[in-house]
């Protein structure tokens, strides 16, 4: 399914993981992936977020403060396994993208996703930074202008 997927949202996950190896955990979580999508600078999700006045870098720092890093550094080689959330949240993209007809899945389908997790990081960062979650939401499934590639 991973060829549904736009450019950016593969990289995306890509930078997933090397999150999750930087915080020494042993698989790539939601949280993960949010980081990741908030650092893409031309996406689909960052484009919505800024529409929305939120500030990627605060965001990064929220989520940060309280995401714990683990005391050793991960021994697994190759591709960190996803949580179940985090495949949890990949499913659910790809889920929101076929109900919406859309041929490919982006990284706003997997921030739409992200938001359906309650009791995350996620939506206390983005609540805290003056985000309206349910708003946020209308965004991102409204058809972009411009979209990924």
């Amino acid at each position: 399914m991973r060829e549904a997927f736009t450019h950016t949202l593969k990289t995306t996950l890509d930078r997933a993981q090397r999150e999750a190896r930087e915080h020494r955990q042993e698989f790539v979580g939601t949280d993960h992936l949010f980081l990741s999508v908030i650092q893409c600078e031309d996406c689909e999700a960052e484009r919505i977020l800024r529409l929305q006045h939120l500030n990627s870098a605060q965001l990064r720092s929220a989520v940060l403060r309280d995401l714990p890093t683990a005391g050793d550094i991960p021994i697994i080689t190759g591709e960190l396994p996803l949580s179940p959330r985090a495949q949890r949240v990949i499913n659910g993209a790809i889920v929101k993208a076929q109900a919406l007809r859309e041929p490919k899945i982006s990284t706003r389908f997997l921030l739409l996703s992200l938001l359906d997790e309650d009791d995350t990081l996620i939506r206390s960062a983005i609540s805290g930074g003056g985000g309206d979650l349910n708003q946020l939401r209308h965004a991102l499934v409204e058809a972009p202008v411009e979209g990924e590639n």
